[in-house]
């Protein structure tokens, strides 16, 4: 996360000391201003998958999102459900990266593996693309289509780069819960 100037964050924690108000005003005006607004519909709730076809014991994917303390990214986290308990396998953040004038992602998985690449939105519809180990442990790219359904489902695909194209490797359907 980049930082900011050491005024405008003393400026900033001023005026919300002062001014709550003010300042919560600001940072939701803020937010929306920010490319990275386009996917706000995602936060709130718990987003779930069944995923009881995946292998055995699984039982689904729970996903949640939440915008970071300052309105500038959103954070998400996700879990794996099996009958034996819930594994807490990513933690990451969806950003817009002014240096490549793109939105990003960047996430760890719970071994620590860093995974990092370039979003696009278009329309209802967003993509991100990296690198890592397929299924096989060797190195590859992928591709994450998503697809906005409504606001509360959308549909996941990821993708694996076969010479000049995409081969399908899986996809499912997730569902917004209220986290009670």
């Amino acid at each position: 996360m980049r930082l900011f100037v050491i005024c405008a964050l003393a400026l900033t924690v001023g005026m919300g000391a002062s001014s709550p108000v003010v300042a919560q005003t600001s940072a939701s005006t803020t937010t929306e201003a920010k490319p990275i607004a386009a996917l706000g519909w995602l936060v709130g709730g718990v987003w779930t998958a069944d995923a009881s076809k995946l292998a055995p014991g699984m039982e689904r994917i729970e996903t949640r999102y939440q915008w970071s303390d300052n309105g500038s990214y959103v954070r998400f986290t996700t879990h794996f459900v099996t009958n034996k308990g819930a594994m807490k396998t990513y933690d990451g953040n969806m950003f817009w990266d002014p240096g490549k004038k793109t939105l990003a992602m960047w996430y760890m998985d719970a071994q620590n593996a860093i995974t990092e690449g370039p979003m696009s939105i278009a329309g209802s519809n967003w993509q991100m693309t990296f690198h890592g180990e397929d299924f096989e442990g060797k190195q590859a790219d992928f591709r994450v289509d998503v697809a906005m359904k409504s606001n509360d489902l959308y549909h996941w695909t990821l993708n694996e780069k076969v010479g000049d194209g995409w081969k399908k490797l899986m996809e499912l359907d997730y569902v917004r819960k209220t986290d009670a």
